[in-house]
């Protein structure tokens, strides 16, 4: 089992690292625009602000999870029977569980396909791009295997998060 600190610890380097390369991907477009508009046009900027677009959309995903931001529906289970909660909420992490094995499944083979398509200007393959997939997969399944065994010991979180 994860201790609480290690728990806490990847939770910060999560944390980090989307933090990271979102500034990242805003410094790669500010660049492009300034280097297209007055000086010459950054050829690879365009190219790589997408795919650091791709990890932090799916790391933002991921952080959305863990935090229990999503957007939820809750009128019918605020007025269900603790039970009835208890119920919904564990169909909901198996749910997540499945989806996400998925995404690890076929974001494996995704991997596996791209390990030799080189990207157009820069100097990885799209191995590199399409491993969030699996990655985030992986994420999302211990985030809900933690909370489905949370709400197995009675621990009923609260799903909304009010902004």
């Amino acid at each position: 089992m994860i201790s609480l600190n290690k728990t806490r610890l990847l939770e910060r380097a999560l944390d980090t690292t989307a933090i990271v390369l979102f500034a990242g991907m805003c410094g790669l477009v500010l660049a492009q625009v300034v280097m297209r508009k007055f000086f010459e046009p950054l050829v690879w900027s365009e190219e790589l602000a997408r795919y650091v677009f791709i990890w932090v959309s799916f790391l933002g995903w991921t952080i959305a999870c863990r935090k229990r931001s999503h957007v939820a529906v809750m009128f019918a289970a605020d007025r269900a029977s603790p039970l009835v909660r208890t119920v919904l909420g564990c169909f909901s992490e198996v749910a997540t569980i499945l989806l996400a094995g998925i995404l690890m499944w076929y974001g494996t083979q995704l991997v596996n396909n791209n390990t030799d398509v080189e990207t157009v200007t820069l100097f990885f393959n799209y191995a590199v791009v399409y491993a969030v997939v699996p990655f985030s997969g992986l994420m999302m399944v211990l985030i809900s295997l933690g909370s489905l065994r949370r709400r197995l010991q009675g621990h009923n979180e609260a799903v909304e998060v009010l902004l």
